[in-house]
């Protein structure tokens, strides 16, 4: 018996000391698995933001994009300063963005609230408001291009009725636009009420409370980081929206084939402007995240 022991003992010593640990390797095979995000993060984020603030002190060309032959300093962000028309797409803009960010996130939570509780058909009117989450990209772009955002079907359905005048048009377009834009949000307020612990609820039904305050006092205030993220996301999705008007200049100047060096120092004062517009919020409601 003690020379097995022994014999072990002498095994175990002997053994030859693997090249990685355990821990090593797992570190290494999550880093195979980012390489190929990282690559792409590289490619085609950080080089073409590079590329893009040194455009913006350049006049370039559509035959010589990347020469920079033409340096003109900081002309091009002083010309869409002093421009007044590019001033007023930009603040018309975040008008815009900031009527419709508490709209959509109102709305979305609405939305979840209900599909938050058991009725019949439940998974299917998931699908339904997810839908803009699935056809993302440029399905939806052909999708919006061809009226579906506008809710046209329901638009004529109700122009034949007493309420035709109000429903139909700028209205139903905004109802639509609303509903394809707060998919995400739908998501992830979803996620965030069926996290909220069922005990809470049990409590405030035995003090007797009403739905409306237990939304009031207990969901809202639980899932407020969640509110505070589904703004930001809204703000953010409504300032690269592809119907924005900012969107709509910078590529009716990239399309010109000799504005290049003017787009991009539009985009980056709009880019500027967007993050102290979402930095100011987050010091507004930084209390709620506590």
């Amino acid at each position: 018996m003690a020379k097995t022991v022994k014999q072990k003992k002498k095994l175990a010593h002997s053994a030859k000391i693997p090249f990685m640990s355990f821990e090593r390797r797992r570190n290494m095979e999550g880093l195979m698995f980012s390489i190929p995000w990282l690559i792409g993060f590289v490619c085609f984020v950080c080089i073409p933001l590079v590329l893009s603030i040194s455009v913006s002190f350049y006049e370039p060309v559509l035959t010589d994009l990347y020469s920079f032959n033409k340096p003109v300093g900081f002309e091009n962000y002083v010309d869409v300063i002093q421009d007044p028309d590019y001033g007023e797409v930009v603040f018309s803009s975040f008008g815009t963005s900031l009527i419709k960010v508490p709209i959509i996130v109102a709305f979305a939570l609405f939305v979840a609230v209900l599909l938050k509780q058991e009725f019949p058909g439940r998974t299917i009117f998931r699908v339904i408001f997810f839908i803009p989450v699935i056809l993302a990209g440029v399905i939806m772009t052909y999708l919006m291009a061809d009226g579906v955002g506008t809710l046209s079907v329901f638009s004529t359905l109700v122009t034949t009725s007493e309420y035709g005048s109000f429903l139909s048009g700028e209205v139903m377009s905004t109802i639509g636009t609303t509903m394809w834009a707060s998919s995400v949000e739908i998501l992830i307020f979803l996620a965030a009420l069926q996290s909220v612990p069922a005990i809470l609820y049990e409590v405030v039904e035995l003090d007797g409370a009403s739905a409306w305050e237990t939304f009031w006092h207990v969901t809202l205030p639980y899932i407020s980081p969640f509110v505070i993220l589904n703004c930001i996301y809204a703000l953010v999705d409504s300032f690269v929206d592809s119907q924005n008007p900012v969107m709509k200049i910078l590529n009716a100047l990239t399309q010109e084939g000799t504005k290049y060096g003017m787009a991009s120092a539009l985009s980056w004062i709009y880019m500027l402007m967007t993050l102290v517009v979402i930095l100011v919020f987050v010091l507004l409601t930084r209390r709620w995240l506590r």
